[in-house]
């Protein structure tokens, strides 16, 4: 990917900002989880509401003035969003710390991670080598097959008070992930041309976030089945 096709926004506003929220993220994933030493954040019902009603006013406030160019603004609330993104996502390694042992969810943690960001930057390249010939129908499958999975596991979770096919769902989510990645890579030269460099930081940190937590999700389900 050269600064000729990406342009110098991406190389000098959108990989920075992306590495300093994924630094972010990390430290407030594992700190929260009660890997860094610290005790793992005790979550009740109020908080785990309130943590996802500020994450989502978070997200949405970030978009909002990522689409209106207002890039410095919207980069101050996407760290503040990565920042609870974080809290939230220390919820896995709570619940991972359960079901393995706690000496090897760290080591998980960070093989998902390089797992993850391997495959997003494999993914957004190929995107970025199929732009010409991804049309419109792409996004139109990925938006009913993410639809249709999120009925899914919603509808496990609410049926059974807690998915019991975890591991097949979640297989299946890292396969749109995947789709996704292909779609916002063959996007990538048109929306950071256009100035929405923030969006492609949004774009790209909830791809790799998503990928994975999945990925964690499927070895930590393989290894407690084991």
């Amino acid at each position: 990917m050269s600064e000729g096709v990406l342009g110098s926004d991406f190389w000098y506003k959108t990989l920075p900002v992306l590495a300093v929220s994924l630094g972010i993220w990390i430290i407030t994933t594992l700190f929260f989880g009660g890997l860094l030493g610290a005790q793992a954040l005790e979550f009740n019902i109020l908080v785990f509401v309130l943590s996802i009603i500020v994450y989502f006013v978070f997200w949405i406030i970030c978009y909002y003035l990522a689409i209106k160019k207002m890039n410095l603004f919207s980069m101050i609330a996407f760290f503040a969003a990565s920042f609870f993104s974080g809290i939230l996502s220390s919820t896995l390694i709570i619940w991972a710390s359960t079901v393995i042992v706690l000496e090897l969810v760290l080591g998980f943690f960070f093989a998902a991670f390089f797992a993850g960001l391997g495959a997003t930057i494999g993914l957004l390249i190929l995107g970025l080598l199929l732009r010409g010939r991804i049309g419109r129908k792409w996004i139109y499958i990925l938006i009913v097959f993410g639809l249709i999975l999120l009925v899914t596991e919603f509808s496990l979770i609410i049926i059974f008070g807690y998915n019991p096919y975890l591991l097949i769902t979640s297989i299946l989510v890292l396969i749109w992930i995947f789709g996704v990645m292909v779609w916002d890579g063959s996007r990538l030269p048109d929306t950071i041309g256009a100035g929405y460099w923030m969006i492609a930081v949004i774009d790209i940190f909830l791809d790799l976030i998503n990928a994975i937590i999945r990925i964690f999700i499927i070895i930590v389900e393989i290894v407690a089945e084991s």
